[in-house]
């Protein structure tokens, strides 16, 4: 009965974690927080189905017509949110289930981690940590591909330890699987493999060198991972991962962290993330940890401050400080599970929760509010426009022409040689490829000094609807 009861107590933490996932779980990807990156996941699901059902072909919506291929992660989400269209139609609720189902099992990667280390109340604490973040609320049932590359990143750092504890193979061939698929996820996940690297050397020692399994690990985790982008940088039109490597990440190394924007991106966006109060919490578990016990957490821990560091701090994206959080939520327990022995720890630990809690309502409201400006303006388009029409949106961000249903151009972003930068040799240019349409965001264009919109106006046809919205027709 004991047993039971605490199974029960582990099994009820994972539910509410559900539950704090569900609501909103039918909205479209044009919220306020990240539309953008939303948006273009959902459309690549979309562009699988509707025109190459194929993982290695993935296809945005711009800028041009098709096919566009793009280099990005590999297309694990996307591809089985496809899948789920195809059986079940085009909901929503279908595309979230996908992110939150691997944030669950990245749960529970992250307590089997916890109960290798730490006493069953403080894994438990660390779970509900884990589950209430603000940051893993938000991006856990995101459309975007953090809950996977977070599933496959602690399944691999799990199945290590296994190995390391049993040497039985199918622990390795796991953590090699589990790591090739989490660095073609979110290649900062890789920094996963320096503390694996100091568990293999205080377990082998020089001998590791003799160690077969190790060398297969390395040919499969680097190795699939290292193939797959190099494929599809070969086959992509829009190389997003090359350029953000060579032209941000390898540029800056060490010193971009000690820059004014790096710093106030960290100072702003990790109590943000995580709560002020955690964040402290976590500084304290991380003084008390026991290095002889637990050190490959404190690694792990180290390994992951690199990354942020080299990472983090050039890019600057909030989703990317989504790795940490592991560690943020099994230090933080440390200093819990202190309070739950005492006396009326129980109930201290309740009210600490509550208030994290709260403090994550009181952020995340914001960011669950949809723009229904864009989502109007993309109705009115798919009403006086054809699926197989190509238009331009005065957006930098494609939400807008992905909300549309429709392939084609963003415009006067001056991203693209090959675009005249002019705004009216930028339209002929357009409407010589295909464009028929123009639609701008409520009329508003980005980068706009008047020039364009009054170029369009004299020139061009504009169709408006009863609430205001409008398009041009190019031709």
């Amino acid at each position: 009965m004991s047993k039971i009861r605490e199974n029960l107590i582990t099994l009820l933490i994972f539910v509410v974690i559900l539950c704090l996932r569900i609501p909103y779980i039918n909205q479209s990807p044009y919220e306020q927080g990240e539309r953008w990156r939303q948006s273009d996941t959902e459309s690549i699901a979309r562009n699988f189905l509707e025109h190459r059902f194929n993982i290695f072909y993935p296809q945005f919506n711009y800028d041009g017509p098709m096919p566009n291929y793009v280099q990005l992660e590999f297309q694990i989400t996307t591809y089985l949110i496809a899948i789920l269209y195809k059986f079940f139609g085009y909901k929503y609720v279908l595309a979230r289930t996908v992110p939150i189902s691997f944030f669950m099992g990245s749960s529970v990667f992250l307590y089997l981690i916890a109960r290798r280390y730490y006493p069953i109340e403080q894994s438990r604490i660390a779970l509900l940590l884990y589950g209430i973040f603000p940051i893993n609320i938000y991006f856990s049932r995101a459309i975007m591909p953090e809950s996977s590359a977070l599933f496959f990143y602690l399944g691999a750092f799990y199945f290590f330890i296994k190995w390391i504890d049993k040497a039985e193979v199918k622990y390795i061939l796991l953590a090699s699987i589990f790591t090739a698929l989490a660095i073609s996820q979110k290649i900062p996940t890789i920094f996963i493999g320096i503390p694996m690297l100091a568990m293999s050397l205080q377990k082998y020692k020089i001998k590791i060198f003799n160690v077969w399994e190790l060398y297969c690990f390395g040919i499969i985790s680097l190795g699939a991972p290292f193939l797959y982008f190099r494929w599809i940088k070969s086959v992509a039109e829009f190389k997003f991962v090359n350029d953000i490597a060579q032209k941000h990440i390898f540029t800056k190394h060490f010193q971009a962290f000690f820059t004014r924007e790096a710093i106030e991106f960290f100072q702003g966006k990790l109590p943000q993330g995580y709560t002020l109060q955690i964040l402290c919490l976590s500084l304290i578990g991380l003084l008390f940890i026991n290095w002889k016990k637990e050190w490959p957490i404190g690694i792990w821990v180290g390994a992951m401050v690199l990354e942020l560091i080299l990472i983090v701090a050039v890019i600057r994206l909030y989703y990317y400080l989504i790795f940490i959080g592991p560690l943020i939520a099994l230090m933080a327990s440390k200093p819990l599970n202190s309070i739950w022995k005492h006396k009326y720890g129980g109930v201290w630990i309740t009210l600490i929760m509550l208030w994290i809690g709260y403090s994550t309502y009181i952020s995340l409201v914001p960011y669950y509010v949809e723009k229904t400006e864009l989502i109007k303006q993309a109705n009115m388009v798919k009403r006086y426009t054809k699926k197989e029409d190509l238009i331009v949106v005065g957006t930098p961000d494609p939400a807008l022409l992905n909300a549309c249903e429709r392939k084609g151009w963003r415009a006067n972003i001056k991203y693209y040689d090959y675009i005249p930068k002019d705004p009216v040799q930028e339209i002929e240019y357009f409407i010589k490829h295909g464009a028929k349409y123009f639609v701008p965001m409520k009329g508003w264009i980005a980068n706009d000094t008047g020039e364009y919109k009054e170029y369009l106006n004299k020139n061009f046809k504009k169709i408006v609807d009863e609430e205001g919205y409008y398009i041009y027709q190019l031709q």
